[in-house]
């Protein structure tokens, strides 16, 4: 859990951006101090928005969490192993810093919650549930369907953590139930060549079907895409005989747009638009 922020900048920002900066961490319970302490005086629940990372590094260990800020100077420089870079503190709160800090730790990021469940990131520790979940026909028609090696697809997952959500900001999530942590589905957006927008996705496990989940969790979605994520337009394909996904993008107000031919797979396109 974050707990504090250090500004370790080569220059004094503005005041009122401290201020301001000060007030959105104050809403999470999060100090903010300047410059750097002591080897040793500052572990874990840290996150350094700094312009020098290596002076960073060479004090509080290669383990820091770095939040870049860039410069003329620095974005010359390769920083391939820093997830997050900002060019002001205009609009920097707890919850954003808050990821930063959850992503180091490789942690889950909660996307959203509905009455019945958590929209997460997905984890290494999902791989059983997510087994659970693909077994049944026609399971991996539109998303990726999983490997049959373990090993093979765990490093899936992690490279999808790391490389997925971090870049788009968005992707297939997990859906929790609230009342006993178990994953029932998963949802989200990805991106399919050779169409402009987002495609929804979704997929539940044939035991938890027929109880609102899919409904539930890709109407709260579809409003966060649109919000949030300010998509223009979203889309879903959906194969042609299956009724209970064609079903569920009706009731979510999709419009059917067309009829295509996607891998020598029949679908009917249902699109939303902002």
């Amino acid at each position: 859990m974050l707990e504090k922020v250090v500004l370790e900048l080569g220059w004094e920002p503005v005041a009122e951006e401290i201020e301001e900066l000060r007030e959105g961490l104050a809403l999470y319970q999060v100090k903010l101090e300047s410059g750097m302490r002591e080897k040793g005086e500052q572990g874990e629940g840290v996150v350094y928005i700094t312009d020098r990372p290596d002076a960073v590094r060479e004090k509080m260990g290669d383990g820091a969490c770095i939040l870049l800020f860039l410069t003329e100077e620095n974005r010359k420089l390769e920083w391939g192993n820093i997830p997050y870079a900002v060019e002001s503190l205009e609009g920097l709160d707890g919850d954003f810093l808050g990821k930063v800090y959850q992503r180091h730790r490789g942690e889950p990021w909660v996307i959203l919650e509905t009455e019945r469940l958590v929209v997460r990131e997905m984890e290494e520790g999902d791989l059983e549930a997510l087994y659970r979940i693909y077994d049944q026909r026609d399971a991996a028609d539109f998303l990726d369907g999983l490997s049959e090696d373990r090993d093979e697809e765990r490093a899936y997952i992690k490279d999808y953590i790391e490389k997925v959500y971090a870049f788009y900001g968005f992707g297939i999530w997990m859906l929790e139930e609230k009342s006993g942590g178990r994953c029932v589905g998963r949802a989200g957006f990805h991106m399919r060549e050779g169409f402009a927008y987002p495609e929804l996705g979704f997929i539940v496990a044939q035991e938890d079907q027929r109880k609102g989940y899919c409904l539930e969790a890709c109407s709260a979605l579809l409003e966060y895409g649109f919000r949030e994520l300010e998509f223009d337009g979203v889309q879903a394909l959906v194969a042609e005989g299956n009724r209970a996904s064609e079903e569920v993008c009706r009731r979510l107000g999709g419009t059917p747009a067309e009829k295509i031919c996607w891998k020598g797979k029949r679908c009917l396109r249902f699109v939303w638009e902002a």
